[in-house]
């Protein structure tokens, strides 16, 4: 609305010329307000020294793929233009970029406003509440993905968070909870392995932004610990800082219901034991020329003698052996450690 404005372009380009300002209120601003956010209150300089090297430049950035050509360049020519009068020293403003995808409808179509085809996300936190919309979102696929919204889906993360509700309404102050008799408490030795692996997987996945893979991981520890009625106390509790990032209100309840009066988001995040997660005893595979005949649980590392002579053993293979292999013995044995072993009859 500025005529002076436009008076002055046109002195400088010729009569006729007017300036662009649609850009600024979008492209510009959003080039360099994040260089603010680390000191907002200074009044004095644009930014603290100390502050920008301990905040600056951004460790990850995530975006849709269209703004590479709008937002990022602007984001970029601003942070070298700031680096070459002196108000920072780094020039570029992105450690580490991620793409994400868009969300589509049914028909596969970007959501607009313009094309009145947006699902309000209000009212999908009325209907589920925010920690469910939050994990479908996240776990419906990889962070770069299109995501095509299906209320479904939504649903089948609200049963999850049913689950949790339901194990943290097990759990109280002692280390192994709930009702039922002992031989049904999950085994200390297998929850502590399903701990550390889960802990192991979620924070790594977070680490590589793979959100989906980190819940689904933690549905399988959900899936284990529900079929038991008596749960160890300490795997819940761990197993609650793993899942507040995805659903912060769901695991800041619990986390209070089990008697802590400080927020679960002060808590320190797990750490693993690489040789907790290390089994005890896996499932060998038997095959015969070729075609598995069957499985058996045995320990880690056993021998190729020993895992012969048990598969030799076993009901179930001996119909496919003793009469092909008779007295003569005619047979050879491949074994792949920790996998399987495959008798071969010649």
């Amino acid at each position: 609305k500025s005529k002076e404005f436009k008076k002055r372009t046109e002195k400088i380009f010729g009569e006729g010329w007017a300036p662009e300002v649609d850009t600024l209120d979008t492209f510009v601003d959003s080039a360099w307000y994040f260089l603010r956010y680390p000191d907002p209150k200074n009044e004095k300089e644009f930014i603290s020294t100390s502050r920008a090297r301990y905040w600056l430049p951004v460790d990850t950035y995530i975006g849709g793929a269209e703004h590479t050509y709008m937002h990022l360049l602007y984001a970029r020519f601003f942070v070298k233009a700031l680096k070459k009068i002196g108000i920072v020293d780094f020039d570029e403003p992105f450690l580490k970029l991620r793409h994400q995808g868009m969300v589509l409808d049914k028909d596969g179509v970007k959501m607009r406003k313009s094309k009145g085809n947006v699902v309000d996300p209000n009212e999908m936190v009325e209907k589920f509440g925010a920690d469910a919309v939050r994990l479908h979102m996240m776990f419906v696929g990889p962070l770069e993905d299109d995501l095509v919204w299906n209320e479904q889906g939504v649903t089948g993360v609200s049963r999850f968070l049913e689950k949790i509700w339901r194990i943290g309404q097990k759990t109280n102050n002692v280390d192994y909870v709930g009702v039922g008799h002992p031989h049904n408490m999950v085994g200390q030795n297998k929850a502590e392995t399903l701990v550390h692996k889960t802990i192991k997987k979620v924070t790594e996945d977070i680490e590589s932004l793979d959100f989906n893979t980190a819940i689904s991981s933690m549905m399988i520890f959900i899936n284990e610990f529900s079929q038991h009625d008596s749960l160890p106390r300490s795997a819940i509790e761990r197993f609650l800082i793993l899942l507040s990032p995805f659903a912060p209100h769901i695991s800041e309840e619990l986390w209070n219901q089990l008697g802590h009066n400080k927020s679960i988001f002060l808590e320190k995040w797990p750490d693993y034991d690489e040789s907790k997660i290390k089994e005890d005893a896996f499932k060998l595979v038997i095959q015969v020329n070729g075609k598995v005949r069957g499985t058996i649980d045995v320990p880690m590392d056993i021998s190729k003698e020993d895992a012969e002579k048990i598969a030799f053993e076993q009901e179930g293979i001996k119909k496919w052996i003793d009469d092909r292999i008779g007295d003569k013995k005619e047979y050879k044995v491949v074994f792949v450690p920790n996998k399987l072993i495959n008798i071969v009859v010649q």
